[in-house]
């Protein structure tokens, strides 16, 4: 293995407001002016009961994004990242999506995305456990395929700590599909995950609170990067 020196500018993609922070945050601190895209972000104009407004107290659909959103302002500012928002739904407002293939409109706005801002290195994620980030992977790694861009995938934290049996098996079928390039593991400043995650009030207690032994690895340990070389 060797030590993890993407080129610049670099583009973190993250499918909720506050996993670029959770898998990345070392490497954003260390690397101020990433942007970091969330590509999961958007609300619909509606009341809603579920995970987002029962973490923020906001029953309006766009009120309780509002306040995610903020969190990541705040944590972006402090990280020296700049954040980029895409209006696309979360699974939490999956009944609000639209009756076609969610996985083709992700990929079709990330594209756009890359299109307009041409950066030198694209990170996604690995796509474990959550079906939210499934679906932003895989829509990564086709538009991988033949793209002028080096991509780099990072291993979902929480999860990839929580289940090493879930983080085995997604390794295997990503490997099946393009060659990785496994880099040294990647080490922060003491501290500074654990600050930029507190800075998302609504997040922090209940991402813990169901990961707590892979949460609390998280934020006293290291990163996991991966490059994503020619389609086997």
């Amino acid at each position: 293995m060797s030590k993890f020196e993407p080129l610049e500018p670099v583009l973190v993609l993250s499918p909720h407001l506050d996993d670029a922070v959770l898998s990345c945050g070392h490497f954003l601190y260390a690397n101020p002016s990433t942007t970091v895209v969330t590509v999961l972000a958007g609300a619909p104009d509606a009341l809603h009961e579920g995970y987002n407004s029962k973490t923020t107290g906001k029953s309006y659909a766009p009120d309780a994004i509002g306040v995610r959103r903020d969190e990541d302002r705040k944590a972006m500012d402090f990280l020296g990242a700049t954040p980029v928002w895409l209006d696309l739904l979360d699974a939490d407002y999956a009944a609000y999506r639209p009756p076609t293939d969610y996985g083709d409109v992700i990929q079709d706005e990330i594209g756009r995305v890359l299109n307009e801002t041409r950066p030198m290195s694209v990170f996604a994620p690995l796509g474990l456990m959550h079906a939210d980030h499934l679906a932003v992977s895989e829509a990564c790694l086709e538009l991988a395929i033949n793209s002028p861009f080096t991509w780099y995938l990072y291993m979902d934290l929480p999860y990839g700590l929580a289940s090493r049996r879930v983080l085995s098996r997604r390794m295997a079928t990503v490997s099946r599909r393009v060659q990785l390039v496994e880099f040294d593991p990647y080490d922060g400043e003491p501290g500074i995950k654990q600050r930029a995650m507190g800075l998302y009030a609504s997040q922090y207690a209940p991402t813990r609170q169901s990961f707590r032994k892979g949460f609390d690895a998280t934020m006293r340990g290291t990163e996991r990067y991966w490059r994503v070389d020619a389609p086997l």
